[in-house]
This record gives structure tokens, sequence and C-alpha cells, in this order.
């Protein structure tokens, strides 16, 4: 469960005008490290979408009292909660290999507290994709995949669920993280 019950009062109004609309979609970033078993301070919300979807997320989420800043190319709760958007079929980090998947992808997502959040080999796999293209983003990536290994006592045998681009990454994550 998110510890940030603003976070989640918007995660639930997103759900909500989003499924009514019957636009999929997937949480993904930190919420979803945080509903896949660590926990860990986040302060906004990130959603997979789909490209075409996009002028439907935008109407759906403007109904539902959320306001789009284009100067920031988010939108904002109304008690300042930023929620931020990844198009499917995008890179998952700069010069990455791997895609961002469809969320119409019954292979892409699975309910965690009521909400469609990322596989865990997915979110996994996007995580050490981002690490890899954006150097500052590096530690926070790396460490959620960390924890994500301890949290669910993965091994070296659960790389073969992730792209071969990032199979050695996360193998050396699992001995990081069993800290040898």
């Amino acid at each position: 469960m998110l510890g940030n019950q603003s976070l989640w009062d918007v995660a639930q109004v997103c759900h909500v005008a989003l499924t009514k609309a019957t636009v999929p979609y997937a949480v993904v970033g930190g919420v979803a490290v945080c509903l896949r078993g660590y926990q860990r301070n986040t302060v906004d919300l990130d959603l997979l979408i789909r490209r075409e979807d996009q002028d439907t997320v935008r109407q759906c989420l403007t109904e539902a009292g959320l306001v789009w800043s284009a100067e920031r190319a988010e939108f904002l709760s109304p008690s300042g909660i930023p929620v931020q958007f990844l198009l499917a079929g995008d890179r998952a980090g700069k010069g990455s290999e791997v895609r961002l998947p469809d969320p119409a992808d019954d292979r892409t997502s699975e309910l965690c507290d009521g909400l469609p959040v990322l596989k865990l080999a997915k979110l996994i796999e996007s995580k050490l994709a981002c690490g890899q293209g954006n150097l500052r983003r590096t530690h926070k990536d790396y460490a959620d995949v960390v924890e994500l290994i301890a949290a669910h006592s993965l091994s070296r045998a659960f790389a073969r669920f992730l792209h071969p681009s990032l199979r050695p990454a996360f193998r050396q994550l699992v001995e990081a993280a069993r800290g040898q």
C-alpha cells in the first residue's frame, strides 16, 4: 500500500476517470515500486498510456479536476501533486533498446491494490533502462531494482524475463542485493 494518502487519492481519481473512459493505462515509476513492495518516498504519479489516447486522457483528467500545465507537460492535482505520462512505444531510457510496453496488452500490467501496475519484470526493465540512460537517475532507479529484488527474493534466474540488453545489469544488482 502506498503510504502517501494524498498521492493515493490522486491515483484513485485518475483510475476512476480513465477506467470510466475505458482508457488502458498502467501505473509506473515510484508509485509502482511502492505497490510492488518497496516503500519509498515519491511525490508524483507516473502513468503509462498509449500515444493515441493522449487527447482522451487529457479530457478525462481535466473533467476529474486536474489541471494541465503545458509548461511542465504534466497534470497537477488540486493539492499540487504532479501526474506525468510515459508513452507506450517510447524508449524506456535514453539510447535503450527497450521500449515501453502497451498498457492494453494483458502481459503488461496486473492489479495491485485495485490499480493496474506494471508487472514486476516490466517494472524492473523500465527502471534498469531508465537508470542506464540517465546518470542523474541511475542511483534511484538501481536502488529501486535492488529493493524489489530483495522484497521478492529474486535470483539471477529472473533475468530470463528481462530484455537481453538488461540481463547483465540485473544479475549484478542481484549480487548487490545479497550484499556480495
